[in-house]
C-alpha cells in the first residue's frame, strides 16, 4: 500500500469521525425521512468500472461541499461541521485530477445521474424542513451512510 493511499484513506475515515456524533436525535425521529441511497454509483464488478467509481466518489465530495456552500451551516456543533468541510475541501483539491481520467469511464454518466437525484433529494429535504436542526441531522445521517459505504466497499481504490 502506498503512502498516498494510506493518507487519503485516513482523511476519508477522519471525515466520518468528525461528524459522527451520537445516534439520530430522539426529538427528530418524527421528522426523519428515508432517502434512497444510490448504492449502484459506488459498485463495480470489473477493473474497467474503477474510474467511474472514482469519479462518483469525487462527485460525492463535491456535492457534500456544495450543500454547505449553498446553505448556511447548522447552528449546533458548528466547529465540527467546519472541520468536516475543511477535510472535504482538502480531499476535493487533492483528488481533482480524477475527473481528467478518461480510461473506461463510460458508466460515469449513469453514476452521476444517481448521485444527482440523491443530493437533490437531500437538498429538497433541507428546504422543506426549513434548514432546521433536524433537517441537518438527516443530512448528517445521509453523509455518514455514504462515507461508510464508500469506505467499506471501495477502500482498495479510494481517492
Amino acid at each position: 500500500m502506498s503512502l498516498l493511499y494510506n493518507d487519503k484513506y485516513r482523511v476519508v475515515k477522519n471525515k466520518r469521525q468528525v461528524i459522527k456524533g451520537g445516534l439520530f436525535p430522539v426529538q427528530c425521529l418524527d421528522e426523519n425521512v428515508v432517502i434512497p441511497f444510490p448504492q449502484n454509483a459506488f459498485e463495480f464488478d470489473t477493473s474497467d468500472q474503477v474510474t467511474g467509481v472514482e469519479k462518483a466518489i469525487y462527485q460525492t465530495l463535491e456535492n457534500i461541499d456544495a450543500l454547505f456552500e449553498s446553505y448556511s451551516d447548522p447552528d449546533r456543533e458548528a466547529e465540527k461541521w467546519n472541520e468536516f468541510r475543511g477535510l472535504v475541501y482538502r480531499q476535493i483539491v487533492d483528488s481533482k485530477c480524477i475527473m481528467n481520467k478518461s480510461e473506461a469511464a463510460q458508466d460515469f454518466p449513469s453514476r452521476e445521474a444517481s448521485l444527482k437525484v440523491y443530493f437533490k433529494t437531500i437538498t429538497s429535504t433541507l428546504k422543506e424542513k426549513d434548514f432546521s436542526y433536524c433537517a441537518w441531522e438527516i443530512v448528517r445521517k445521509e453523509i455518514l451512510c455514504t462515507l461508510k459505504f464508500i469506505l467499506d466497499h471501495n477502500s482498495d481504490i479510494i481517492l
